[in-house]
């Protein structure tokens, strides 16, 4: 079976920047921190386990409008970027591409629903994993062909998520995750959750009920508090669908794979202070340790 290795990209990027200090700088003073991380954590990757294939899949909105408009919470809280941040995507598009690294984009949406897409046409025969830290992807999880390393340090201590994984983990198959979400909250999103659903509480009704649909059509069976909750969060878990649905047949924009351009990586390394760091990644793509 074809392997193939999805990154997702931002998960990946930000874990990077918050990882190695902003002082690693090129010879402006700009910081490339995040840029030679991603780079080192992509080395790894295909040193430990060899796929086949691999793509980077990035964010063209991290925050689309069909998703506000369902829910207008939706990470309306999160920070700003770190301002050190943001102009590394372009030095790390130009690398990727010196390294032969396929890019992929789904036009005004997030990088979640690029992998959805990809993972809904990929062939039969290939067996996709998903590299994130980014919880909202576990849905994609699918006995035998697809699984999701979840790094938590690194991408040397990782969680790898079969069916069985998640439902060891959360209590619910992969195709309720969103559901399991929705009841229990995610700050990262701006989900407040349903007051009073805490973890067990929310596998424990998804399991009875099957959806959170399923729930809301049969409110009256609740206790009464827990009915109350639920009145109280009905237009919330109305709206969350619209944004906890990932979209599985965008259009996408894929940059062409090749062979790395040695030259081309030696004078992006040497021009924005990138270490060994692209030297390794082109070893290690080329199949050498």
């Amino acid at each position: 079976m074809r392997t193939r290795f999805y990154l997702d990209a931002p998960s990946l990027v930000y874990r990077a920047f918050f990882s190695w200090p902003t002082t690693i700088t090129d010879p402006k003073g700009h910081p490339v921190n995040a840029v030679r991380g991603f780079m080192e954590m992509v080395t790894r990757i295909v040193v430990d386990h060899r796929p086949d294939d691999i793509v980077a899949v990035f964010d063209a909105e991290w925050r689309p409008a069909f998703r506000v408009e369902a829910y207008a919470g939706y990470k309306a809280e999160r920070a700003e970027d770190p301002p050190e941040l943001p102009p590394q995507f372009d030095l790390l598009a130009e690398v990727l591409d010196a390294a032969g690294i396929c890019c992929i984009e789904a036009p005004e949406l997030e990088a979640d629903d690029a992998i959805a897409t990809l993972i809904e046409d990929k062939e039969a025969g290939e067996m996709a994993t998903v590299v994130t830290g980014d919880r909202d992807l576990l849905p994609l999880v699918r006995d035998p062909d697809v699984r999701l390393l979840f790094p938590r340090r690194g991408v040397t201590d990782v969680t790898v998520f079969d069916e069985a994984a998640v439902e060891a983990k959360y209590g619910v198959p992969p195709r309720l995750y969103a559901d399991f979400a929705t009841l229990r909250g995610d700050p990262s999103d701006g989900l407040p959750g349903v007051p009073g659903i805490g973890p067990v509480r929310a596998a424990k009704l998804l399991s009875e009920y099957g959806s959170v649909a399923g729930i809301i059509g049969n409110l009256e069976e609740l206790p009464p508090k827990l009915k109350a909750a639920f009145d109280e969060a009905l237009d919330y878990l109305l709206a969350a669908r619209g944004v906890v649905e990932l979209v599985r047949d965008a259009p996408l924009t894929v940059t062409e794979p090749h062979p790395p351009e040695l030259d081309r990586l030696e004078v992006l390394a040497a021009e924005h202070n990138l270490g060994s760091s692209a030297a390794r990644l082109a070893q290690a793509l080329a199949g050498e340790r």
